[in-house]
């Protein structure tokens, strides 16, 4: 009986004999012939090169933020890779920096919003898909406590926020609750059409100066919802310089003059 992949896996450019070997490696890591301490401190034996690509490209954009001030916004979090990322890579470039603030927003319920701007994509963009359950944003809010614990300065926690529910509902309910927050670095991963036109048009108001907003499909022809609101509502109305990731070519990024 084939095993059932989940939709995160089926969009890939890899041929079966790479995700053969990617298989082989998960389980290398789950049978690992070590101790636990041994095996938390050799994980990246275990991490396959797009992955630390993805790593790389988010550090990359970090970097281009530690002078500027305001949060960061992961909009789509889903797992919230970015958001711990991002909570790390502040530990390293700004690590007395406490008003770095990192906002996860998700319905947690999977995709929502598609209507007659998305056209055609690929058959694992529909409502639902991506879900994580709405008790997950209550388990990444403790992770994201759990790294700040375990780096410099860990006494101070509770720098970040996770909020679930529709971006377009919850993304201006939050500017409206925090009418001094700018915005220094935004993630978007929402592939649909309305709400990610809805929330870049929030999110853009606050980006500061040499502010960042980053896109992880807008050149995605199989996830077009990006690129179409890039083309139609971004590209001749918003100033700004487009830039691709040199290590994780999927993601580009804004930088506001």
């Amino acid at each position: 009986m084939k095993k059932k992949r989940h939709e995160s896996a089926v969009l890939t450019y890899s041929p079966p004999e790479s995700i053969g070997a990617r298989e082989e490696l998960f389980g290398l890591l789950q049978d690992y012939p070590a101790t636990p301490d041994e095996r938390e401190r050799c994980l990246g034996l275990f991490l396959r090169g797009s992955s630390l690509a993805r790593i790389l490209a988010v550090g990359d954009l970090y970097r281009l933020i530690v002078d500027r001030p305001g949060s960061i916004l992961d909009i789509g979090t889903w797992r919230g890779l970015t958001a711990v990322l991002c909570e790390n890579f502040r530990a390293i470039h700004e690590p007395l920096n406490f008003n770095r603030r990192v906002i996860c927003f998700d319905t947690f319920e999977g995709y929502t919003g598609f209507g007659k701007g998305d056209g055609k994509t690929h058959e694992i963009v529909r409502k639902g898909k991506y879900a994580t359950g709405r008790e997950y944003a209550a388990y990444l809010a403790h992770l994201l406590e759990l790294h700040e614990r375990n780096n410099a300065m860990g006494h101070n926690t509770g720098k970040h926020r996770v909020i679930a529910g529709d971006v377009r509902k919850t993304l201006p309910a939050f500017f409206s609750g925090s009418p001094n927050e700018c915005v220094a670095l935004a993630f978007f991963d929402v592939n649909a059409y309305e709400p990610t036109k809805e929330a870049f048009d929030h999110v853009w108001q606050r980006v500061v100066p040499g502010g960042v907003v980053a896109f992880w499909q807008l050149t995605r022809s199989t996830l077009p919802a990006e690129g179409r609101v890039y083309c139609e509502h971004i590209l001749n109305r918003h100033p700004h310089t487009l830039h691709r990731s040199t290590t994780y070519p999927g993601l580009a990024y804004l930088v506001r003059p």
